[in-house]
């Protein structure tokens, strides 16, 4: 694979219909918003609600700040939501490539459905997905290793065909800038099992949530020939506060690409018990 770009910077599309049908009602057992309407439309459609307008204003404005602009190439998801947040983040320049293979992970027969529906009919599958979220297909969809795929072999690969000396903004979701973490990284299943259940603010992708990858070195400057070397996530506006002033930056963190020794590789298999032995 050719070198990527100077710059990847990853923004997640600002709060959805489908963020507050689900995440913020339906989770708690209110389903108001799961109208008939709403029921057969597919997730593609879902426009930003006024709060996700904000976000992505908001992450706009940070970009502008902070970058030099114009930037050189802008992608943008398929799905409405993403294509909304590109619009309202205004930034100089733009001419936006729209790209399919930036779609959210393929969620299959449990595309839009509300939690008491997800739990009543896809039982089974959501205790797979509790056993090993990594490679869990979600009722038919993707798992995350086929995830990581999709986007490796199309996405990824166009930018290190086309874009090494470029400048980069990608506007899409938040599970598809986790499994480019994945990529970029070079992470692996337990990786992302400690980054599906973290905590740590740091690790959230919350909506409108900038995460930007660079080949240049933070600190002199210079711009390594072959890989990314560091990566920076900012909140312009955290979901909490409703407001512009609270920004969250939580600076930048050089990525360290780990080799196992075979000490280490038996700690780690020594953490899975063992219930077969003959």
């Amino acid at each position: 694979m050719s070198t990527l770009p100077i710059d990847i910077i990853l923004v997640r599309h600002g709060e959805s219909e489908g963020n507050r049908a689900s995440d913020k009602a339906s989770r708690k057992g209110d389903n108001k918003f799961f109208t008939s309407g709403f029921r057969e439309r597919h997730s593609r459609t879902f426009r930003l609600t006024d709060l996700g307008i904000s976000q992505a204003k908001a992450a706009g404005e940070w970009l502008k700040d902070n970058l030099y602009m114009p930037l050189d190439r802008f992608y943008v998801s398929d799905y409405i939501r993403a294509k909304e947040t590109a619009a309202y983040m205004d930034l100089p320049g733009a001419q936006w490539r729209v790209d399919f293979q930036l779609r959210e992970r393929d969620l299959a027969l449990m595309d839009n459905r509300s939690e008491e529906e997800i739990k009543r009919l896809f039982e089974f599958e959501r205790h797979q997905y509790e056993i090993d979220p990594f490679l869990s297909y979600l009722a038919g969809g993707e798992s995350i290793p086929m995830f990581c795929l999709r986007l490796k072999t199309d996405f990824v690969s166009h930018l290190a065909r086309e874009c090494h000396s470029e400048r980069v903004v990608v506007v899409c979701h938040g599970q598809v800038i986790r499994a480019l973490q994945l990529v970029f990284e070079k992470l692996g299943h337990d990786d992302f099992i400690r980054l599906d259940a973290s905590e740590d603010r740091a690790d959230k992708i919350r909506n409108g949530q900038i995460v930007w990858y660079t080949r240049r070195d933070p600190e002199t400057g210079v711009i390594d020939s072959s890989k990314l070397v560091a990566v920076r996530s900012v909140n312009p506006f955290m979901a909490n506060s409703y407001s512009l002033n609270n920004q969250h930056d939580f600076g930048w963190r050089r990525i360290k690409r780990h080799c196992y020794t075979n000490t280490e590789l038996l700690e780690e298999t020594d953490r899975y018990p063992r219930h077969v032995n003959v």
